[in-house]
């Protein structure tokens, strides 16, 4: 059908006005078009969320972090969040470390028996918590437990290791190049077993029995001459201050680490979640699992670092406060996921100290979701407790 002709014609003044024809007008519409689509996308991407690094060094070792900045959820910039990491690791630093002889831990070591001394809320909760764990693992681990760590020379002070000050890890020196990173951690620790009545003396004055904690006045006194070391919990709770600080200026997607304590909150900008994989505890060597968290923390202990040996008998800094000895089973490290990283920390050495059978039953007894690494005769096997099954992304 053919319709007819003056129904098909346009009028020539509606195809050319002011000398624009109706096909330049349609162009030039639909290029302004392009650019406002354009504009509201390019300013879209100046606002879109992205991925920023920082890192540092803190309590003789080094501390990363990665988190997102988005101008919806706050206005700090990469340098306010360095700062505030800083600013609240040396807070910790300050009040924790035993190899700051003015720190607020020292000087509690320092203060007669029998002597109420009040400490900083912080400083008293790290306490308690420690006690708690020294408790649950029947005094295996124990938070009164650095005059046996001092006597090995994996401390800060007397026994045999000649450390006036905290050493950092040399730029050079990584978990990569074994030979260096061992030789770095044998550096002025003089490789001999302490003698027997040594041992004993040093375990009359360990005991978390010893410790009276009054919540209500904020005081700890010691009844003997215990040494308290917060080695294994401080720098996870230096991770959690360091995430408040974060989530303080308005960033609430990170992943802070602290010599390998890690606390994770949020996503990716992609909408994926934090990945971390835990090591085969041998260095040089690769991924043994690997887990996805979100608002939760990870730590890890292992005999694979801290250690010496005398004769070919391996000793490690994870010293049983019942024995008074280095610990001695085929446990080479475990991960454990809790809500607090000073809680991980904690828990996780604590498992390396019992081993994996006493191990295994308080993680199973407690529910802790915990990964335990055993050696073999042909390499490694690994179980789980818990949940940590659940955070796998490699089964």
């Amino acid at each position: 059908m053919t319709l007819p002709s003056s129904d098909c014609t346009i009028p020539p003044d509606r195809f050319y006005q002011k000398g624009i024809s109706l096909f330049q007008r349609i162009f030039l519409t639909a290029v302004a078009l392009c650019a406002v689509v354009l504009g509201i996308y390019y300013f879209d991407l100046l606002k879109a969320p992205t991925i920023h690094d920082a890192n540092g060094r803190t309590m003789g070792t080094t501390w990363s972090a990665r988190y997102v900045l988005d101008e919806q959820t706050g206005k700090a910039t990469p340098e306010q969040a360095k700062a505030a990491i800083d600013q609240a690791l040396e807070a910790v630093n300050q009040s924790m470390s035993t190899y700051i002889p003015d720190s607020e831990l020292m000087s509690l070591n320092d203060r007669p028996v029998n002597t109420p001394v009040k400490v900083s809320d912080e400083l008293f909760r790290m306490v308690e918590q420690a006690d708690h764990v020294s408790r649950l693992s029947g005094g295996a681990y124990d938070v009164t437990a650095g005059n046996l760590v001092n006597l090995w020379g994996f401390g800060s002070v007397d026994g045999q290791a000649e450390t006036g000050s905290e050493q950092s890890l040399p730029e050079q020196v990584n978990e990569h190049s074994q030979a260096a990173f061992q030789e770095w951690m044998a550096k002025g620790r003089v490789a001999t077993v302490p003698a027997a009545d040594a041992i004993a003396g040093a375990k009359q004055n360990t005991g978390f029995q010893s410790l009276i904690l009054d919540q209500e006045n904020r005081t700890i006194t010691k009844t003997k001459p215990v040494f308290i070391d917060l080695s294994s919990i401080a720098k996870g709770y230096g991770v959690d201050r360091a995430a408040k600080a974060l989530e303080q200026l308005g960033i609430t997607s990170y992943m802070v680490e602290v010599g390998g304590e890690i606390r994770l909150r949020g996503h990716k900008p992609d909408g994926k979640g934090w990945r971390i994989a835990v090591r085969e505890p041998v260095l040089e060597q690769g991924i043994n699992t690997i887990v996805s968290l979100d608002n939760r923390a990870i730590a890890t202990s292992g005999d694979y670092l801290n250690y010496y040996e005398v004769e070919g008998v391996h000793f490690s800094h994870l010293i049983d406060a019942r024995t008074g000895y280095p610990e001695q089973h085929r446990l080479a490290s475990v991960a454990v996921i809790a809500d607090e990283t000073s809680l991980a920390d904690a828990y996780a050495t604590m498992f390396m100290i019992l081993g994996e059978k006493e191990g295994m039953r308080v993680a199973k007894e407690q529910g802790i979701d915990a990964y335990f690494i055993y050696h073999t005769d042909n390499g490694f096997t690994s179980s789980s407790t818990g949940n940590f099954d659940s955070y796998r992304v490699d089964k």
